[in-house]
Formats: C-alpha cells, structure tokens, sequence
C-alpha cells in the first residue's frame, strides 16, 4: 500500500493556474481495462474488509476516513490517494461524513473481489 497525501503535493505553477502533482505509479503492460466507481458509506458506517487477487487499486478520497491495510489504521484526507497492490487486505471505516470516494481498478475484473 502507498499513500499520496493531498497535503505533499508538489505544486508547479502553469499559465491557468497550477498544478499539484501527487505522483507516478508504473503498471504492468499486461493491463487490458480500467473500472470506474464510485463508492459511498452512511456516517460511521463500514465497507467490509475484502481484497482483490489480481487488481491494483487506486482511492481518491472525497472526505476523510480512515482504511485498515492488513493490521494497521491509516487515517485518510480529503483529497488523498491510496494504492493497493494485489492481495492486500482492506477495510474503509467511515466517520460522521460517511465516506465518499473515487475508486480506479486496474484491471477491471468484477469476480475479483474475496470478502474476508
């Protein structure tokens, strides 16, 4: 798992305004689709930890929250990115905003997902 903190952001200036680069992740070729979603839990709710064998997955939050990877509790902002590799547990743990999130699936696979 790596996070993109909103906050980190390395800000360069362009001629309409500016833009704040979070990172670069390298894919394998083998990449043949892309799944869009967007997911959204009520306030202190949860989606249940699950993973997913073959898919990298990217989250760009909304609103905080936090993810639970494997063991560990991260606390998550608005405006920041997680990305999970292949096999990693994980768990979204809304606060009183709920949770509200982008999510890209590389490849997108929809019988990729093991509940735990």
């Amino acid at each position: 798992m790596k996070i993109y903190r909103a906050k980190d952001a390395k800000v360069e200036s362009r001629d309409w305004g500016s833009l704040g680069i979070l990172g670069e992740v390298v894919l394998p070729k083998s990449v043949s689709s892309v799944g869009f979603f967007h997911p959204r839990t009520p306030p202190n709710g949860r989606l249940g930890n699950h993973l997913h064998k073959k898919l990298h997955e990217f989250m760009y939050f909304l609103n905080p929250g936090k993810i639970k990877v494997g063991s560990e509790v991260h606390e998550i902002a608005r405006g920041d990115i997680v990305m999970l590799d292949p096999g990693e547990a994980h768990e979204l743990l809304a606060g009183p905003e709920g949770i509200s999130l982008f999510v890209v699936k590389l490849p997108n696979d929809p019988k990729d997902t093991e509940r735990l």
